[in-house]
């Protein structure tokens, strides 16, 4: 049986060495300040969170990401396991209580419970749609205004290079409940000599449906061997701000120095729309919208990654968009 069963993310924790420049990809990006000193900055979106990405300032690396305890009791039992430290007071906005640990690559894996949603927030309601003719919307105009940063609801999930990901899946599992949904494999996944290539975890929440995937672990070859970010993920209002987020920085990549690494397309595993940048330290965020969700009653699915994509063109893992880079993809730039 698993320590506790997260029940959520909240935030991400990033490196950077200039957290001004940090600063304006993610105002591009769709985010609003929420504190700067000179050594850390707080972004959030829109939604209720308070913030949803933490950068501190220091050399290019990942720190990690914070899940969400089900009750004090849970962030209390967490903290007794040699992987977490004791509870202590959060200062930051929202208040509330965090046990800080590591996992199995070093990379952090904090819990914690009681952060209050922002005082301000105002609820998001996406625009009804017209589609397939079902007719949604009446007397009403679909509008947004041109060069508008777009609606980030919540920081959604990361993904991680590791060097062993069974180790990975069973000591996520043993501490926070995290339970598999895809495996992939380069082959045939009943022949016991392909290897395994990435696993798409989501949290256990029992029959309330959970998001396809909170975290996804790729083999570390991709980064030279070193553990650490692949990217970070968030999720969008509607399709139209994925859209929309990808013509801001489309317009200000030569400028600021964004860098385009994926999209805008659909993956196959989890469904999701998604469009992913580099920021000008090269760090991966991802846009995202209208993935899968699953209950914890559907077992992992065994997936052959080269029967994705194109005939053609080989594996290209979207049913629409452009092929991935392979090359690029979840390189060591991330730090």
């Amino acid at each position: 049986m698993p320590v506790i069963k997260a029940i959520g993310v909240q935030y991400c924790t990033l490196q950077c060495p200039d957290l001004d420049i940090q600063e304006q990809f993610l105002l591009h990006f769709g985010m609003h300040t929420v504190e700067k000193t000179d050594d850390v900055l707080i972004m959030r979106g829109d939604g209720p969170q308070p913030f949803i990405e933490v950068c501190k300032k220091g050399e290019k690396k990942f720190l990690g990401a914070t899940y969400v305890a089900s009750s004090m009791e849970d962030l209390e039992k967490i903290s007794k396991t040699d992987a977490f430290s004791d509870v202590e007071e959060l200062k930051t906005p929202g208040g509330g209580y965090i046990s800080r640990g590591k996992d199995l690559e070093g990379i952090g894996v904090d819990v914690c419970f009681g952060i209050k949603d922002r005082d301000d927030y105002q609820a998001l309601v996406p625009q009804s749609s017209n589609e397939g003719g079902q007719i949604n919307r009446i007397n009403e105009r679909k509008r947004y205004v041109k060069g508008a940063p777009p609606s980030i609801v919540r920081f959604g999930h990361y993904g991680i290079n590791v060097n062993d990901i069974p180790a990975a899946l069973e000591w996520y599992n043993e501490h926070l409940g995290i339970i598999a949904t895809d495996k992939l494999y380069a082959g045939d996944p009943k022949n016991p000599d392909t290897p395994l290539m990435g696993i798409f975890a989501r949290l256990d929440k029992g029959l309330e449906p959970a998001d396809h995937h909170t975290i996804f672990w790729l083999p570390a070859m991709l980064s030279e061997g070193k553990p650490g970010l692949n990217h970070v993920s968030f999720e969008m209002l509607q399709i139209d701000d994925v859209l929309r987020g990808h013509e801001i920085l489309q317009r200000n990549k030569e400028e600021f120095d964004y860098e385009l690494e994926w999209g805008v397309g659909r993956h196959y595993q989890g469904a999701q729309v998604f469009d992913y940048w580099r920021s000008p330290f090269k760090q991966t965020h991802e846009h995202q919208t209208d993935g899968d969700y699953f209950d914890n009653t559907i077992p992992p699915n065994d997936v052959n990654v080269t029967e994705d994509g194109l005939e053609s063109d080989g594996p290209g893992p979207s049913q629409w968009g452009p092929d991935i880079n392979f090359d690029t993809f979840g390189d060591s730039r991330n730090g």
